[in-house]
C-alpha cells in the first residue's frame, strides 16, 4: 500500500470503532473528495467495510485474519517512516 492517505485511513479505522467520512476528512484535514476515493479503494481491496445507518455512512476497518498482518505491516512502515526522519 503506497499511497500515504490510504495508510492514514486505515490507522485511524483501527484506532476508532467506527468514522463518517465527514470525521475522516476533518481528522486528517484533507477534502471528503480525497478521502472518498481512497475509502473506495480500501473497500474494494477488503480492508474497509462500510455500513449505512440512519442516512449516514460509517466506516471500519475489516476484522478478519489478514488484518492482522495488516498491522504489523503499519507499525513497520511507521517504524521506517520515523527512522527516515532521524535520518534526515
Amino acid at each position: 500500500m503506497a499511497n500515504e492517505t490510504r495508510v492514514r485511513l486505515l490507522e485511524v479505522l483501527l484506532d476508532s470503532k467506527e468514522e463518517t467520512l465527514e470525521s475522516l476528512a476533518k481528522s486528517l484535514k484533507l477534502p471528503y473528495k480525497a478521502v472518498s476515493r481512497n475509502l473506495n479503494i480500501l473497500e474494494k481491496a477488503m480492508l474497509v467495510r462500510s455500513q449505512r445507518w440512519r442516512g449516514k455512512v460509517y466506516y471500519s476497518a475489516e476484522t478478519s485474519p489478514r488484518l492482522i498482518y495488516g498491522r504489523e505491516i503499519l507499525k513497520m512502515i511507521k517504524k521506517q517512516k520515523l527512522r527516515k526522519k532521524k535520518l534526515v
